[in-house]
C-alpha cells in the first residue's frame, strides 16, 4: 500500500489487494454519473499517458460493476462513519475481502481511494498525477471497476474476474 499526502487538505492512497456487514444497503450512482465515469476512465486507458517517469501504452477499456461499485460503497461509508481514511477497513478488511463479501469473484482486486478533490473530473486527474494510482488507471489486467462516493471520500475499485460468467448482473 502507498499512502501519498498531496496537498494539506488532499490525500490520496492505493493498494493493489477489501469492509462491512454483508446486507449493507447502499444506494447505487446514477446510470449516466456511472457512464461518465467509465468514459472518461476508457478515454485516458485508450490513449496511454505517464504515470510518473513509466510511460504505460494505450490498453483495452474497462466495464462496469455492480459488485464492485457495492464494494466501493461500503468501504466509503465505512471510512466516512468512522473518521478514517485508508484501504484497511474499520473491520481490518482488505480490498480483497471487500469484494468477496459483495459476492465478486475475482482474480485480481486494485484500489484507489481520494479525499478532497470535489467531483470525479477533479478525482480522476489527482489519480492520474499520482504514479500509483496511475498505475491502477492503466492496468492492462483489470476488465472492470466501481466507483463510490460518500461525502468527500471517493473509492474506485477494480477487477479481473474469476470466470468469464462469474459476476453477471452487471
Amino acid at each position: 500500500m502507498i499512502v501519498a499526502k498531496a496537498a494539506a487538505t488532499f490525500f490520496l492512497a492505493i493498494t493493489t489487494f477489501i469492509s462491512s456487514p454483508d446486507n449493507a444497503t447502499f444506494a447505487r450512482l446514477p446510470e449516466s454519473e456511472k457512464q461518465s465515469m467509465l468514459d472518461a476512465v476508457n478515454r485516458l486507458r485508450a490513449k496511454g499517458c505517464h504515470c510518473g517517469r513509466k510511460y504505460m501504452p494505450p490498453v483495452g477499456p474497462i466495464r462496469w460493476n455492480a459488485k464492485l461499485e457495492k464494494a466501493a460503497l461500503v468501504h466509503a461509508k465505512d471510512m466516512e462513519s468512522n473518521g478514517f481514511f485508508g484501504h484497511t477497513g474499520s473491520d481490518g478488511s482488505s480490498i480483497g475481502k471487500r469484494a468477496d463479501r459483495a459476492g465478486y469473484k475475482w482474480r485480481a482486486v486494485g484500489e484507489n481511494i481520494a479525499e478532497g478533490y470535489g467531483g470525479f473530473q477533479n478525482t480522476l486527474l489527482a489519480w492520474k498525477d499520482s504514479p500509483g494510482h496511475c498505475r491502477n488507471l492503466m492496468n492492462p489486467g483489470y476488465d472492470e471497476m466501481g466507483v463510490a462516493m460518500v461525502g468527500d471520500l471517493w473509492v474506485q475499485d477494480f477487477g479481473a474476474s474469476a470466470g468469464k460468467y462469474e459476476n453477471a448482473g452487471r
